[in-house]
Formats: structure tokens, sequence, C-alpha cells
């Protein structure tokens, strides 16, 4: 990325993948707090057919092309705007192979025929997200539970749209996290750091609900490109506050033109169950795993070497 006619080709398929984890911004401001470079690759450098920016590390004497927490899908642009065919993903993963001993990819949601990386060697395996129609988002639609929870905890909150909601949500994405045995993506000052980062791009938008103590019990960071919206990051108290706010935003975006919510994953059990309630639709995505020999494979299984 950092040279300047690869930038302005990558830059050049922006309107046709405007996806904000996409975006130069986005890429190069989480390649600093991971610790990666950005690296670009273009499958044909005269017509731009299909590109990918990768965020990469160096391992021993290899380059390692991970996947990040932060980043829900790969950096991935086609110059047709639809799912590539499977000679053009040949094509990008021969390039590929040659450069990195080690690689992830996360395929968006639609780009679903992993036969090309299959053929070559890759693994693929099935991952899910919920996709939900902001037209069909009202409480009617919902599963019981949450629309009568909804119903009777909302007068006890109230929704705010505001920047300064940053160092609460870093604290309650830390919560969260600690209540599912699981580490967060980044530190919590680190992670407010990066969210403070992004908010003057336009590219984050932050929300969420505060009692009347004026204390924020559930909060939202999203990933924004009308007419789609990403739900990125999140944290709240146990209790009602997450799905009064859920109600609350998808009104705001559906009064401010927004189609379609991405709830990004719906892979670990109590969690997907809780955005199923809400009755939006499963989308299959694909994660592409490549090891150039067995001992990458080794290397990728030992939390130590990894």
């Amino acid at each position: 990325m950092d040279d300047p006619l690869c930038r302005q080709r990558w830059e050049a398929l922006e309107l046709l993948c405007p996806a904000p984890f996409a975006q130069t911004l986005v890429l190069t401001t989480l390649a600093r707090h991971f610790g990666r470079r950005v690296e670009v690759i273009l499958s044909d450098a005269d017509r731009n057919v299909l590109a990918t920016a990768l965020l990469v590390r160096h391992q021993h004497l290899w380059h390692v092309a991970a996947q990040l927490p932060l980043l829900p899908y790969a950096a991935l642009r086609s110059h047709a705007a639809t799912a590539p065919s499977p000679e053009q993903l040949a094509a990008l993963l021969e390039l590929l192979e040659h450069r990195y001993a080690r690689i992830d990819l996360h395929l968006p949601p639609g780009w679903v025929d992993v036969r090309a990386a299959l053929w070559r060697g890759w693994r693929a395996r099935p991952l899910y997200t919920y996709q939900l129609s902001l037209t069909h988002s009202g409480p009617e639609h919902w599963s019981e539970n949450p629309r009568r929870l909804f119903r009777k905890a909302r007068a006890q909150y109230h929704f705010v749209e505001d920047a300064a909601l940053a160092p609460a949500l870093a604290q309650l994405v830390r919560l969260s996290y600690a209540r599912h045995r699981r580490h967060p993506p980044l530190p919590e000052t680190q992670l407010r750091t990066l969210l403070e980062e992004l908010l003057p791009s336009g590219l984050l938008r932050l929300f969420g609900v505060v009692n009347d103590r004026a204390y924020p019990e559930a909060a939202v960071a999203l990933l924004v490109h009308p007419p789609h919206a990403w739900y990125w990051l999140a944290g709240s108290e146990p209790g009602p506050a997450m799905t009064v706010l859920l109600g609350e935003l998808w009104q705001r975006l559906q009064a401010e033109g927004f189609e379609i919510f991405d709830f990004v994953g719906a892979n670990t059990p109590s969690i997907a169950e809780f955005k199923r309630r809400f009755k939006p639709k499963l989308r299959l995505y694909f994660r592409l795993e490549y090891d150039r020999s067995a001992l990458h494979t080794l290397l990728r299984r030992l939390p130590g070497l990894r």
C-alpha cells in the first residue's frame, strides 16, 4: 500500500466494492494496531480484474497473511463488481501461493464458489453470518421473547449516537468477552484509540443506550456504507439493554435509508442464538486456508509458534 501506483490501482476499484473493511484507511489503521503491513495483490495489473489487500506479518523467514479478528471479511475487490469466476479466483490464489507461506482469507458472503481453491489444495471451511432487511426489522418481526423484552424495557433507556461512547464501548467489549471466556481483539485502551482514530472518517458510527443515571449499558460500533451497515463491535451489561439498543438502532438506520444490517458472524452458539431471535437471514461464507508445507500446517496448529 506504500507504493503510489499500487495504491492508486486498489483505490480505483473502490466504487465497485465499497465495503468499509476494504477501505485504505481501515486497513492501514488495523495494520498499525496489530503490527502488520498492508500488501496489495492484483491478479491482472492492466485490467484490475481481481485484487486483495492483505495484512501481513513476518514469521521467522516467511510472510504470513492472516485474517485479523477485526477484519470480518477479506479486503477483496473485483472489476466486475460481482463474485469472481473460478478462473479469476484461481489466478489470484496462484499469486498468493508464490508470495506467502501461510494464508487465511474470509471470502465475503455471496462468494460461495470455492472450487478453484479446493482444486489447488486449499482448505475451505464454511462460516455463517446473519443479515437483516431493515424493512422487516421492527419488533413485530422478532421472536416473542425479545419483542416482549423490548416493549417492557424501552422506557428505561435513552438512545444516543455519540462519538464520546468510545471509552464505554471499549470497556463493555472487554467485559462481554470476559463473560464468554474469550480474549478481546485488542486491549481496552488500544481498542478505544482505534475507535477514536476511525471516527473522523465517517466509516464508523457509535450508538448506545444510557439508563436514568446517564450510564451506558450497551453500545455498538457500526462500519457503514449506505445502504449497508455492519455490526462491527458491541458490548453490553447483562439484561435488556442490547435488545433495546438494536430495536432503536434499526429504526434510525431505516429512517436514514439503510437497507441491510450485517451481524458480522453467527459462529459462536450463544451469540448466534441471540441474533437469531430477531429473524435475520442466515448467509454462508467461507474461510480459505493455505499452507505451503506440512511445517507451516504444524506452525498454524501450535499456539506458541503462531
